[in-house]
């Protein structure tokens, strides 16, 4: 009698383990029959094509362009499409050596202050703290041109890790309003 019961608990732990582990592996899906929303409480994002200035230092002058870029009613998606277009056309333009993105904007519940994580650092090895200064410059030119809410300061992070930088202090906000009178 033990011997049988032995084997049967023996063969529920068998294949609970096998089950547990075709769900941790992602084999087995398990989805709610319901929503987690009720249908009437879905609210919709209107999305527009709107055109967006592009500022960004290159050979010592400021350089402008246009983008035309899709709009919503999210400050923190507007923000990492603009700076990630931003990015893309400084790259183009070659005055960023390498691709840079965005990975995350994320809004405080005030809506003053964001922080934007970038992807890898965003700096040459020794670049100078003008090129890192002008660089940081041209986003918030970017970000204040574009009217994005009603965003007062801007915190920038790497992979989602506060920026770490010899030249420049990280630690602190940087107004939106930089910090070069044009």
């Amino acid at each position: 009698m033990k011997s049988t019961n032995l084997f049967i608990f023996s063969g529920i732990a068998f294949l609970s383990g096998i089950i547990l582990f075709a769900f941790y592996q992602g084999w087995i899906i398990v989805r709610y029959p319901y929503p987690r929303f009720a249908a009437g409480n879905v609210v919709k994002s209107v999305t527009t094509e709107k055109k967006v200035p592009l500022s960004f230092w290159y050979n010592k002058k400021w350089c402008e362009e246009e983008s035309l870029l899709m709009w919503t009613d999210d400050a923190a998606e507007n923000v990492r499409y603009v700076l990630n277009n931003l990015l893309s056309l400084m790259y183009e333009e070659e005055a960023l050596s390498k691709k840079l993105l965005i990975e995350l904007v994320m809004i405080t519940p005030s809506q003053r202050e964001v922080f934007i994580s970038f992807d890898r650092y965003p700096f040459e090895l020794g670049a100078s703290t003008f090129k890192k200064w002008m660089f940081i410059e041209s986003l918030l030119k970017t970000i204040r041109l574009n009217k994005i809410g009603s965003l007062q300061e801007v915190r920038f992070l790497v992979n989602h890790k506060p920026f770490q930088d010899y030249h420049l202090d990280f630690s602190q906000s940087w107004p939106i309003t930089g910090f070069i009178k044009v």
